[in-house]
């Protein structure tokens, strides 16, 4: 039967120093320490759509499933993590771009921007361009 909630008080560091736990009897954790994951397969981050995308909390990550890619949190909106160019086989060669811009958005100080093709802005969305930046659409 799964665990639906422990709560462990009283553990001293480095006090529990190996145990076994079901696959899926941990379905929620809150650690508010820096975790640190041994081995070397991976890790499953949480995913889901963009619609589904959870408040906006700086340091946030997880994997978008409407682009199909990763995306990071960075304080004032979803970003991309990672990544690169893109191609057939081993060819990184292609940047993709969404043609709407669909929530505000502030361009990094003193970073630049790119786009390709015609690009929309929805009514009521801002795209702020700070001093010493610059966005370029090709």
């Amino acid at each position: 039967m799964p665990l639906t909630r422990i709560k462990l008080s009283g553990i001293t560091d480095d006090s529990i120093t190996s145990i076994k736990i079901e696959d899926g009897t941990i379905v929620s954790a809150d650690i508010s320490d820096n975790v640190v994951l041994p081995g070397t397969d991976a890790i499953t981050v949480p995913k889901g759509t963009t619609a589904q995308r959870g408040t906006g909390v700086s340091g946030k990550l997880r994997f978008n499933t409407s682009n199909s890619q990763f995306e990071g949190y960075n304080g004032s909106a979803w970003a991309a993590v990672g990544g690169g160019a893109t191609g057939g086989g081993s060819d990184e060669v292609f940047f993709e771009n969404e043609q709407t811009v669909t929530s505000d958005y502030t361009i990094t100080t003193n970073k630049n921007a790119v786009s390709a093709g015609d690009i929309t802005i929805n009514s009521g969305v801002t795209v702020t361009v700070p001093t010493g930046s610059r966005w370029v659409v090709v």
